[in-house]
């Protein structure tokens, strides 16, 4: 049941997640909604409690009716999820426009005005059902009437309204109403529902940002008190089965030991050839048999690959071929069995009795009494885990075996168990077959030994080419569809094995999906969170690290039981789980930065397995997909190849406008769209998505048109957390940055990729929850006016001081505790007085990365005294790598990052026109005063131990920089050094000195790793230090 409780719990945290500060429930009761929270709060922490004591029991769902109940329950978690969350979204918003118009305070005379909003949300209820029933002919408001909270109820508003006792209206409201001395609290009184605001409020463009959206009070505390209904019944019910089946527990097996009790693999060869790898094998051999592992006393090789591939048969094939040249050779499978002693039993158990052994002597004992001064091979077959302890002792007597050439081989599809026990420099790594040998196997699998399989079967072979491609290298794979296949030899029958994909469904230990889910239900229930979410992607998609970590935070599947550790850091960390567990593979891109990438067929796997929820649909299967009831994350991939020319493109159109009355889409939480010509499909998406109003992430690739051609009613997402758009619109569209200004739970926004309009992004701080503002352009982020009520933004490109007024004073940086990439001070040379440098908090941004400190080179005026003293003030944590500073007027280098350097973990530092009479700790400096005298600077004590980049440029009093035996070791990192433009600089001086080295490392000159060297524009340079090249 772990699944299935698991999901159900997650939603439940998750829709717990607003009241766990209090501050939603508070605002709530002030809105006359405290009882309708508080009853909801308490039946969503019961099914937490109950789903929790559930946990943690390694079994699947046997019982229909259980899951059935589970899949109930957490249907109703996601609508008190979305209720609780739309709830949150009017509080932030009464809290930024500083209103109380979903909220009442008590006013100055002490009378609750709750009583007046409550009034006045009963009107408003009240007047649509009397409009509704109403035959007289009214002309009917504007849709933007009814978006604007603070704008008039209406006529049949005032109308009930009047017989309101609260609601007096005299003929002196609207004077009153108008008056400058009228206090906001006391206006209550006049507008609750019968007497509207004389001047309407002001309605945004938008074109230009979002209207203000209308909270109903009214149906907000049904929609509650009904949730709290259904969860009552739906708890009380899972309740009791859940207790039942706990019960049972002891006498069922877990999945735990169903995966235990999987087929055994032995020494013994089933596939009598060997597709594909005879030249790995024989590499390995020959290494085993006569070369570098031979002369070795122990080897542990990892053997590892998905599951399918083909580790264990071409394992088989080496034992049967080695195994003459050891004395003792023996086959473990392993599985999830991975216990010392019970490891030990079994190779016990495989060597001949010896009467001769002591019998009270333990395992280790024995098994090292009988290897002794024997060559030995032992494979480890099938390994899942690995604890550093269980393995030590498994080793331990076959390390005290004197004897040369011995081996011990390790399948797993784990390659962080791999990387943990291999002493050789790399695991053996299978990957799948090409497509030639692949064809091979499956002709074998389907036809046997046949010479010639294709001779009486020509019109199987086209489709028999097309299956063999959607194998994707998996030699079972190629097992399982041949099975299938070879019952019947005719045309009809492979293409509906081809058509239907029945291979998948085939359940069998030995078949490819059970072998890959094993390692799926081997994740914890977090990382096939992560995972599942991936398969709304193109097969072949390139994900890059930021952008899943951005992606999963949009999701919220990533939480921190650690308030000093990020989040993203967690996200960064469940990427390496699943590169360990072999789900991602880590590849570097041509432009030197990592990728990832999932092999396909795992991608089918996720996708099989989440479908419940995840649903792809591609250009070319519209109409045959199968769309669950309650489908939440949805992707829609148009290839280019199906869609090429007039009569594809219709019958596409078709298919999708047919897609409305298959798709619930006011369900969704996700909607993804990728394919270059998808744009053209903007109309038909238009009335697809119209009520697609609960999505939390929205991400379109290649987009060709405006944002609202797609998304009519993207300015009333109010769940949005991740919005990412690449691609292009025009001059003519909806302002991005506008629009999103009101969207305040947006924690990801990523217009990196996006060339249309975006409009001022001015008001962005009103997204007080967001993380993640990645955009193209630096003054993107400089314009945000008040940005320190960003308090969980991760970087900051540019902060320009003082551009306007006080909201851009280095105090605003104060606030901003969760920087984690890159923060840019731009003009400091408008820093009103040190005591503002000192309230930026540099030195407690713990997480920061790189900082750059820029004062405006081209500025007349200059106070050397008062810049040294902000510099001063601006002091960094120590756990910064990156530092710029550029332009800065005083005339020495600040003592935190010289005398009393506090950032010794630098890996790059840029100097820029500078006219510092010091510098940092770089080694022996000889500097030149303003009357042309030569002084020696040298900052003594411990330097940059990880300095990789350095560069000066315009650094005028820079006479020399000389090498000696004390400051060699600064260097040992560096991998790019840039001098330019500096104008006194006679002489580079490094000679070749072992400065202290270890004596492997005498020879080592200075700069021993350097990969760049560049010198520009310094006229009176001389000479040049040695170079490793």
């Amino acid at each position: 049941m772990e699944v299935a409780v698991s999901a159900a719990w997650w939603v439940v945290t998750k829709a717990l997640a607003p009241v766990t500060d209090g501050l939603l429930e508070a605002w709530a009761a002030s809105a006359g909604l405290g009882p309708n929270i508080d009853a909801l709060k308490m039946q969503l922490l019961y099914a937490q409690g109950m789903l929790n004591n559930a946990q943690g029991h390694g079994r699947d769902i046997t019982n229909p009716a259980l899951k059935g109940l589970l899949h109930k329950l957490r249907q109703l978690a996601y609508v008190a999820d979305e209720a609780l969350d739309e709830l949150d979204y009017f509080r932030i918003q009464d809290v930024l426009d500083g209103t109380y118009h979903a909220a009442a305070v008590v006013d100055d005379s002490g009378c609750l005005q709750g009583l007046v909003l409550n009034a006045r949300h009963t009107a408003r209820a009240a007047a649509g059902k009397i409009k509704s029933m109403s035959s007289c002919s009214h002309s009917a408001s504007p849709p933007d009437d009814q978006e604007d909270i603070g704008g008039s109820p209406g006529r049949a508003v005032q109308a009930v309204a009047k017989h309101l006792p609260c609601c007096y209206s005299s003929p002196h409201t609207s004077e009153l109403a108008e008056s400058p001395n009228m206090p906001a609290a006391s206006r209550w009184w006049l507008f609750c529902g019968a007497c509207p605001p004389k001047v309407p409020a002001q309605r945004v463009n938008t074109k230009e940002g979002a209207p203000k959206l209308k909270f109903d009070r009214v149906e907000m505390s049904k929609r509650m008190i009904d949730i709290v209904d259904q969860l009552k019944h739906v708890c009380a019910m899972v309740s009791t089965i859940l207790n039942l089946e706990l019960l049972s527990l002891s006498r069922i097996p877990t999945q735990v030991s169903i995966a235990m009790d999987r087929p055994r693999t032995t020494p013994q060869i089933i596939e009598p050839q060997l597709y594909g790898r005879d030249t790995q094998k024989k590499e390995i051999i020959d290494a085993i048999t006569h070369g570098e592992y031979s002369c070795k006393r122990l080897t542990v090789l990892p053997i590892v690959g998905p599951g399918g591939v083909g580790k264990t048969t071409f394992t088989q094939h080496i034992f049967e071929e080695v195994k003459s040249s050891f004395q003792v050779a023996i086959w473990i499978c392993v599985s999830l069995n991975f216990i010392a002693d019970t490891l030990a039993q079994e190779i016990l158990e495989q060597f001949p009795k010896d009467n001769n052994s002591e019998k009270n002597s333990s395992k280790e004992e024995q098994i090292e009494q009988r290897l002794r001064s024997k060559r030995f091979l032992l494979v480890l077959d099938d390994v899942w885990k690995y604890h550093d302890d269980e393995w030590r002792k498994l080793l331990a007597p076959f390390k005290k075996v004197g004897t040369q050439g011995n081996m011990v081989i390790v399948t797993t599809r784990i390659p962080g168990v791999a990387n943990m026990i291999r002493t050789v420099d790399h695991s053996i790594e299978m990957e799948h077959l090409g497509l030639e040998d692949i064809m091979s196997f499956f002709e074998a699998c389907v036809f046997g030994d046949q010479q010639q399989p294709w001779q009486d079967h020509l019109e199987l072979y086209d489709v028999g080419c097309k299956i063999v491609k959607k194998l994707k290298g998996f030699p079972l794979a190629a097992k399982t569809v041949g099975r299938l296949l070879k019952k019947q030899l005719t045309f009809d029958h492979w293409m509906r094995v081809w058509e239907s994909k029945e291979w998948e469904s085939q359940a069998s230990d030995n078949d490819i999906m059970p072998a890959l889910k094993l390692s799926y239900d081997y994740l914890p229930f977090h990382l096939q969170q992560c995972l599942s979410f991936c398969a709304l992607f193109p097969e072949d998609y390139e994900f890059h690290a930021k952008e899943l970590v951005h992606l999963w935070i949009g999701l919220g599947i990533l939480h921190s039981d650690d308030e000093k550790r990020r989040i993203e850091d967690v996200g960064l960390c469940y990427l390496t789980d699943l590169v360990n567990q072999g789900f991602f593979k880590k590849n570097e891109s041509r432009l030197g930065g990592p990728y990832y990438t999932i092999h396909d067929l795992l991608r089918e796997l996720v996708a099989k397995v989440s479908s419940y929820e995840c649903l792809s649909i591609s250009s070319s299967n519209v109409m045959c997909i199968e769309i669950p009831p309650f489908v939440r994350h949805l992707s829609i991939i148009v290839d280019d190849a199906d869609v090429k020319d007039t009569m594809t493109f219709e019958n596409y159109k078709r298919d999708l406008c047919a897609l409305e009355k298959r798709l619930e889409v006011q369900n969704l939480h996700t909607l993804m769209l990728f394919g270059q010509y998808h744009g053209t499909f903007s109309r038909v998406f238009c009335g697809l998505f119209r009520e697609a109003r609960a999505l939390r992430t929205v991400f379109l690739s290649d987009a060709s048109y405006n944002l609202e051609d797609v998304l009519p009613n993207f300015s009333k997402l109010v769940h949005l957390r991740y919005f990412k758009l690449a691609g292009f619109g025009d001059d003519k569209g909806l302002c991005v940055a506008g629009v999103l200004c009101r969207l305040y739970h947006l924690e990801v926004i990523d217009l990196q990729g996006w060339r249309g309009r975006f409009g001022s992004t001015r008001h962005i701080s009103t997204l007080v929850k967001l993380g993640h503002f990645v955009v193209p352009r630096e003054e993107l982020h400089s314009d945000i006016f008040e940005v320190g009520k960003l308090k969980f933004i991760n970087e900051l490109k540019t902060f320009r001081v003082g551009q306007e007024s006080n909201m851009f004073e280095l105090s605003q940086l104060g606030k901003l505790e969760n920087i984690g990439g890159l923060l840019g001070i731009y003009n400091l040379e408008k820093v009103q007085s040190e005591e503002e440098a000192t309230k930026s908090r540099l030195i407690h941004k713990s997480h920061m990365q790189e900082l750059i400190l820029e004062w405006y080179v081209q500025r007349s005026n200059r106070d050397p005294t008062f810049e040294e003293n902000v510099l001063e003030r601006l002091v960094p944590h120590s756990n910064l790598q990156h530092l710029y500073i550029k332009g800065h007027g005083g005339t020495n280098c600040p003592r935190w990052l010289g005398v009393n350097l506090s950032i010794k973990n630098l890996e790059s530092l840029y100097l820029y026109d500078l006219s510092w009479g010091n510098l940092p700790p770089l080694g022996e400096m000889w500097m030149v005063n303003d009357l042309g005298a030569v002084y020696k600077d040298c900052i003594l004590g411990q330097g940059f131990q990880n300095l990789k980049r350095l560069e000066l440029v315009k650094i005028p009093r820079l006479r020399k920089w000389v090498g000696d035996n004390n400051t060699c070791h600064l260097f040992y990192h560096l991998e790019e050094l840039t001098i330019e433009d500096c104008s006194e600089l006679t002489e580079l001086c490094f000679p070749d000195l072992s400065c202290g080295l270890r004596q492997q490392e005498k020879s080592i000159s200075w700069f021993p790793r350097l990969k760049s060297l560049g010198i520009h524009n310094c006229p009176k340079l001389l000479s040049l230090p040695p170079i490793p090249w």
